[in-house]
């Protein structure tokens, strides 16, 4: 086309209204206040006591309650932050060691007397099936909020934000808890957090890619 003029006119005519996205902290904290009440709705089926913090021994399980929304908090502000173009590459490193002081204190909790009737097995699966029930609606929020942006990284982003999501329905589920875990029970939860991770890659893989 010759007329650039003509080619200006035409694209200025065709462009939509840019809106800004909120700083990042904002959207981890918009993401958090839609995604918690609905995880928390989503699993109240599977909701079958609440914790004891009156326990004595109900320390290392709240340490591991606030680390996982510290970690689930992190991991997110990293996925909203590495689907901005420009940014610089996201730092891991302490998200990293604040994970490994969440694995040793969950490991140092454990106990090996088993739940009431030995349904060790049975509790595990409930918590499987707690956290996935938890973290279905919190996944459809965070590819819809990345979405907006979009990401140059499609699986690096949805990675952070399975493992966000992960760790906020772990959160929940130390809500109705015991105090202290079991070894299988505790396979479970991680095995839950892996599949979290995969179903959230696979599923908004095609939602936030760039076309």
């Amino acid at each position: 086309m010759r007329n650039h003029d003509r080619f200006i006119d035409q694209l200025s005519d065709s462009a939509r209204p840019v809106k800004r996205l909120w700083p990042t902290g904002w959207r981890v904290a918009a993401w958090i206040a839609l995604a918690l009440p609905c995880g928390m709705v989503s699993s109240w089926a599977l909701h079958s006591r609440f914790t004891d913090w009156s326990r004595p021994d109900a320390l290392p399980a709240l340490l591991s309650l606030l680390l996982s929304f510290i970690l689930g908090s992190g991991a997110m502000a990293g996925a909203f932050t590495l689907s901005l173009a420009g940014r610089p590459p996201v730092r891991l490193k302490w998200l990293g060691l604040l994970a490994l002081i969440w694995l040793a204190l969950n490991l140092g909790n454990m106990t090996a007397t088993l739940p009431p009737g030995g349904r060790q097995f049975g509790e595990g699966v409930h918590c499987y099936l707690f956290m996935l029930s938890a973290s279905l609606p919190m996944m459809v929020i965070a590819v819809a909020a990345l979405h907006r942006s979009r990401s140059l990284y499609p699986g690096k982003s949805l990675a952070l934000a399975g493992g966000g999501i992960a760790f906020m329905s772990s959160m929940l589920l130390s809500l109705c808890h015991q105090t202290h875990l079991h070894m299988l029970d505790f396979i479970m939860h991680l095995a839950a957090g892996i599949t979290i991770i995969a179903v959230t890659v696979l599923a908004g893989r095609r939602w936030i890619r760039l076309d």
